[in-house]
């Protein structure tokens, strides 16, 4: 995985978490090429479980812009697999289990 690109996640907690609930939202990808790296916002009142199944669902869909952006193109999905590994390690640990 290149440095250069990576994947900002913020949960999301007290007036943030509000508005973002309001519209109905669990996790939200953005894509924010080509001046910033793709986004994550999370829902930080999720449980355990659907916490980390909305992260690696928004990851999925960030690792879909960084290919996007390198135009790459990778058959066997090891790049794109190992994209959104890396997020659920980094991620994982600071989601708390309830």
């Amino acid at each position: 995985f290149v440095s250069e690109y990576c994947i900002y996640v913020h949960i999301l907690k007290g007036k943030e978490l509000e508005r973002f609930k309001s519209k109905g939202c669990r996790g939200r990808a953005y894509n924010r090429f080509p001046e910033y790296n793709p986004m994550i916002e999370l829902s930080g009142d999720l449980d355990y479980i659907n916490a980390m199944a909305t992260l690696a669902h928004e990851a999925s869909h960030c690792m879909d812009y960084i290919e996007d952006y390198l135009s790459l193109s990778a058959p066997s999905g090891e790049f794109h697999a190992h994209g959104i590994g890396a997020v659920m390690r980094a991620v994982g640990k600071l989601i708390k289990i309830k």
